[in-house]
């Protein structure tokens, strides 16, 4: 068997093991419900792909006890019959394959019946396969082949990254990871692309990873522009070298992936570039907000990830290049997110959107000759074992966690499965 044909062997493998996974973890999941495949944003951000391909947006047969049955996700104006959805379409997206070949099967084509709802945890499954593939063939690059599977099981299972792709697979931040991965690969695998290649998939990649959520453009400007720099084959002298009209294509395929999204705003606000987030608001982000995000019970972002935290700590001792880029990353994350409203995001493991730029934190680990002591590779392994008894153990949100009340936390850490 030739290597092409064993990648495929073991990608079709690991990609079942984690369908069976997520398919068996929702097994159990009444559709409507909190644990459903389709509710609350979850919903918000598929609404896109009924709204085209069952009711050609014939607004008038979508039933309005759809908005209550799945959880508020997104909303009918009671005048223009429009459906309003403050999430991008960039999730849809990606899981349009996979909610087509559901509707093709089903029999009760609402949209929201058995298989459409099952389809969101094979197309999250997908993502989360690929992602890390394309992250442990750019990590092999510079790792020996035992170290490059330990880096990606250490990714997975200290993160939300598993979470996201096996529980939560509506959510955006394993669409996010997958485009992230990809770009990453694109920056740091040793391979045979052509620049035009490479720069072509870097839009796409990057368009898809702001589509799917906006705010990373504030995240991934920043980072695309470091990477152009010190890069040496993919960078921004190379980018000058290209013809305009390659250029001009590449413009144009970005601008495709694009308009859809301009277009519903224009449909749905009233304007192309709306802010559909407008009835959210920001806040000075006080040294007291700062801290709930970081250390709060409901979803602390360095409480449920503590990965974060012992890697900086170790980089603090071993100088890249990366250094600077991730502690402002880290800072303008904080800041940002401890403006917003809602400081905990709302139910979830963790400050989930921190998994949509958390492969940064660990590029010096993965891609510089580091060599980490046994003793943070036993520290890696407690964070896992805890990440993962948490993660089978959660099931909803923390309803009794205000103010630093960690009762609540304990009690599910240290509690049954679920």
């Amino acid at each position: 068997m030739n290597l092409k044909l064993k990648i495929i062997a073991y990608f079709i493998i690991i990609y079942g093991a984690l369908c069976f996974l997520s398919l068996n973890r929702h097994f159990n999941a009444k559709s409507f419900t909190y644990h459903s495949e389709l509710w609350a944003d979850k919903a918000g951000y598929n609404v896109y792909l009924p709204i085209v391909f069952i009711y050609n947006d014939n607004t008038k047969a979508f039933p309005d006890s759809l908005v209550k049955k799945t959880g508020s996700g997104f909303e009918i104006d009671s005048v223009s019959r429009k459906i309003i959805t403050k999430y991008p379409y960039g999730v849809a997206l990606l899981q349009a394959p996979f909610w087509l070949i559901a509707h093709a099967i089903s029999l009760d084509k609402t949209g929201y019946s058995f298989f459409y709802q099952k389809s969101v945890d094979t197309a999250g499954c997908f993502y989360l396969t690929l992602g890390l593939f394309l992250l442990f063939f750019t990590i092999k690059d510079y790792r020996s082949l035992y170290n490059s599977i330990l880096l990606v099981l250490i990714i997975t299972f200290s993160t939300g990254i598993f979470y996201y792709g096996i529980f939560e697979t509506g959510m955006s931040h394993i669409y996010s990871f997958f485009c992230f991965a990809g770009i990453l690969f694109l920056f740091f695998k040793k391979n045979k692309l052509t620049f035009f290649t490479k720069c072509a998939w870097l839009g796409v990649l990057s368009t898809l990873f702001i589509i799917i959520r906006p705010v990373n453009v504030i995240f991934l400007m920043p980072i695309l522009c470091f990477l152009l720099y010190y890069n040496k084959t993919l960078n921004f002298r190379g980018l000058g070298a290209l013809p305009i009209y390659k250029l001009g294509l590449i413009a144009l395929v970005c601008l495709l992936i694009v308009l859809p999204q301009l277009y519903y705003y224009k449909y749905a606000f009233g304007n192309f570039f709306s802010n559909s987030y407008y009835k959210e608001p920001f806040f000075f982000p006080s040294l007291k907000r700062i801290n709930s995000l970081l250390f709060s019970p409901d979803n602390g972002m360095l409480l449920y990830y503590p990965v974060i935290l012992v890697l900086l700590i170790t980089y603090s001792f071993k100088k890249t290049i990366y250094n600077t880029l991730i502690l402002l990353l880290l800072i303008s994350y904080v800041l940002l997110y401890a403006s917003w409203w809602s400081l905990n995001l709302g139910c979830g493991f963790g400050h989930r959107a921190v998994n949509d730029i958390i492969l940064m934190f660990f590029i010096p680990l993965c891609f510089y000759n580091l060599r980490i002591s046994k003793p943070v590779f036993v520290i890696f392994f407690m964070l896992i074992l805890i990440n993962i008894k948490f993660m089978f153990s959660f099931d909803g949100c923390l309803y009794n966690s205000l103010g630093y009340n960690y009762s609540e936390y304990f009690s599910i850490l240290f509690g049954e499965f679920k």
